[in-house]
């Protein structure tokens, strides 16, 4: 398993899961996303875990 492929930006994440921009934000304001474990921010951009976007909204809406 290679771990770079098991995590995405939210702008990624948000078009596989055809969201809208802000809703992966507002996750993390309202806490149902864990910090260090299903998000973390590197630099100015977003990440997020397969896994959490999965455990929150299920398979992806889209493939790549």
């Amino acid at each position: 398993m290679n771990l770079i492929d098991e995590v995405m930006t939210f702008a990624e994440a948000t078009v596989l899961w055809g969201l809208a921009d802000s809703t992966l934000r507002k996750m993390v304001h309202d806490n149902r996303l864990v910090e260090g474990k299903d998000y973390r921010k590197s630099g100015k951009v977003w990440i997020i875990t397969k896994a959490a976007m999965k455990k929150l909204y299920g398979d992806p809406k889209c493939v790549n």
